[in-house]
């Protein structure tokens, strides 16, 4: 046993027996090869190209990583490693040995035909295409998968992709000129809502018109609603269909920053904080478990949140065989009188630049693969992590690193690299272990794991230069 004081002494062996240790992608992200095996067009590829100016640099994921043909060599990188899963999604519009395949069926995805149609995940009609498409994809694969997710965190997608939030997308596009129709949100769905049929056919709308948001104010809880009726009904299908035959799992994987009071001597303050909870975790949390939101939801979002009717409850309540948890940050929560509505935190924009990857946009590929913060960041977290499974008899069977590797990060588009892998966009996407990744292979070998002592990547000299972005392809 290691000591858990000194955190550069802890391995993998100080984990539980058959403890999962693997790292993560998702479909857009990483795929490239959109034109590839029949994909149809998603709400990502329509944004990306329709309005490049709301990415930096003006980038997409036509080809990002190209893990559609390269896949081979990335597996064979993760097992290199030591690592022995990988949590990766499957596209929702592409359909169409020796790694544990960890699998989300939306992480964020949806068809643009959908979106088109009807409002994508704005119209309860979603459920319906959500379950075909789970049905289709637990046939094709459930022989092989044995961990499902259904929705990667959902408050991301409906909070960051239907509230406006002026101040945030301006700082993550290039353009500062746009209008106010076209900084609303970070995320693309809120760019067609119910509201467009009022406006003419959607092949006739006008740039303008995509930015039309159907009720501010609610649609952050109609998406929120209309996702967790999506995850209830893929569970139920998977268990009644499936489950008893392909002996798998299903969950969901929601995301959570830890709130503390801002002032510990005050009441109101230590009551904000739980209603923070509520209103991130919880929101999705609560219903998973016991089939209602929390108490503090329908009573401050009254009017705006619709409560689950008995049906629904009944078949939320107890929805999870596993749930994931991606966390990045912790915040400070002060009581206010007249809260703005749902929002988000403002340090969300610090969130995903600082987390392990500070300023690596600005550095040359040898700098960038000294991710000495990284190391230090997943050794902290391991830690603390162990303290709780044996401290306090917590039930944590696996940790995910995010990311496997750099690639487009929303609308950061190539800027930021999140990744244990660096990719040389420049030159051939050739992959470069970093010094996380050298970590991680001491680590899970049960080697001491001091940074000091930690291998440099090999990287040639014409490699691209931090100052030197990836053009739009």
């Amino acid at each position: 046993m290691s000591n858990l004081q000194d955190n550069t002494g802890i391995t993998r062996g100080d984990f539980p027996d058959g403890f999962i240790f693997g790292t993560g992608t998702s479909a857009y992200q990483v795929e490239g090869a959109v034109a590839k095996g029949g994909r149809s067009i998603s709400v990502w590829d329509d944004l990306t190209l329709r309005t490049p100016n709301m990415i930096t640099g003006g980038s997409n994921g036509n080809v990002a990583c190209d893990v559609y043909h390269r896949y081979k060599e990335d597996i064979r990188l993760m097992k290199q490693m030591g690592f022995d899963s990988y949590r990766f999604s499957i596209s929702w519009p592409r359909v169409l040995p020796g790694m544990k395949p960890f699998v989300t069926l939306f992480h964020w995805d949806i068809p643009n035909c959908l979106q088109l149609e009807y409002g994508g995940m704005l119209s309860e009609k979603v459920k319906d295409d959500f379950v075909e498409f789970a049905e289709l994809c637990f046939q094709e694969f459930g022989d092989r998968v044995k961990f499902w997710t259904t929705v990667n965190e959902p408050w991301t997608y409906a909070v960051r992709g239907y509230t406006p939030g002026d101040d945030f997308s301006e700082n993550n596009c290039a353009d500062k000129q746009r209008s106010p129709q076209e900084v609303r949100t970070h995320l693309p769905p809120h760019r067609l809502s119910t509201r467009i049929s009022q406006l003419g056919s959607p092949t006739q709308t006008t740039r303008d018109t995509w930015f039309v948001v159907n009720d501010p104010a609610k649609d952050a809880y109609t998406v929120a609603r209309n996702l967790l009726l999506c995850h209830s009904a893929a569970v139920q299908s998977y268990r009644t269909n499936f489950q008893s035959y392909q002996n798998g799992q299903i969950g969901i994987v929601l995301n959570s920053s830890c709130h503390y009071p801002f002032d510990s001597t005050s009441q109101d303050d230590k009551d904000a904080v739980k209603r923070a909870f509520d209103f991130m975790i919880g929101w999705f949390l609560e219903p998973v478990l016991y089939g209602q939101f929390p108490a503090s939801m329908l009573d401050y979002a009254k009017g705006n949140i619709e409560a689950f009717n008995d049906e629904e409850k009944q078949g939320l309540a107890g929805s999870v065989d596993y749930v994931g948890l991606n966390y990045y940050t912790s915040d400070f929560v002060a009581y206010e009188k007249d809260p703005p509505g749902v929002g988000y935190p403002a340090d969300q924009h610090c969130i995903y630049s600082w987390v392990a990857d500070k300023n690596d946009c600005g550095l040359t590929a040898k700098q960038a693969c000294n991710d000495t913060t990284r190391v230090e960041y997943h050794q902290n977290h391991l830690m603390y992590l162990l303290k709780a499974i044996q401290g306090l008899g917590v039930d944590v069977r696996g940790y995910f690193a995010w990311s496997y590797c750099d690639n487009f990060e929303w609308t950061d588009g190539y800027a930021s690299r999140f990744g244990i892998i660096y990719i040389d966009y420049v030159n051939n996407l050739t992959r470069y272990m970093k010094k996380s990744a050298f970590w991680f292979i001491k680590f899970l070998k049960g080697s001491a794991t001091s940074s000091s002592t930690l291998k440099k990547s090999h990287i040639g000299k014409d490699s691209e230069h931090g100052s030197k972005k990836r053009k739009a392809i």
